[in-house]
């Protein structure tokens, strides 16, 4: 059964539900959105050094990925999620570019994917990447190779977006 709300503040992990042109229809718990294939909206971060290398970070359920993929509250910008992601998983409060948005499929979790990037100085991306079992510093070409012969490591995710070309040197 579809439940939706009009008040955003009212379900905890509230997130809108989209149409199939990304306009809001209501709001919903994020966990019952993902169990009914809604569509809704997500950002993910990929963080990159000042060589332009990409750091991946591991999920046990999907394997290597994006720094960081959240799915966006209800009422608030993708923007403003990335910034607000960024800070709460990395401390970081630095500059996010847009890269695009990616269209909903199953495998990004039938979600418009806004993809951002932030650039930083390697020193900063060295202090992160202190647990290696669970972060990647990659190459573009290294990321390529990864996917060409060990896809099934990447996420879902990170596969789709690197095979359409949302990922760039």
């Amino acid at each position: 059964m579809l439940t939706l709300s009009p008040t955003p503040g009212r379900i905890r992990n509230g997130v809108e539900i989209v149409d199939a042109r990304n306009r809001p229809l209501g709001v919903m718990n994020h966990e019952n959105i993902v169990s009914q294939h809604l569509l809704h909206r997500s950002i993910a971060i990929l963080l990159r050094d000042a060589a332009g290398r990409f750091l991946l970070s591991f999920q046990k359920k999907s394997g290597w990925g994006f720094s960081s993929v959240a799915p966006v509250p209800a009422g608030q910008s993708c923007a403003t999620c990335a910034a607000k992601t960024l800070h709460r998983h990395w401390g970081l409060q630095t500059r996010i570019l847009p890269v695009g948005v990616y269209p909903p499929c199953g495998e990004n979790g039938h979600s418009f994917v806004a993809v951002f990037e932030s650039r930083l100085p390697l020193a900063a991306v060295m202090a992160l990447t202190d647990t290696p079992e669970r972060h990647l510093l990659l190459d573009y070409d290294e990321l390529k190779g990864l996917d060409a012969h060990f896809g099934d490591m990447l996420s879902p995710y990170m596969r789709v977006v690197l095979q359409n070309g949302y990922i760039r040197p």
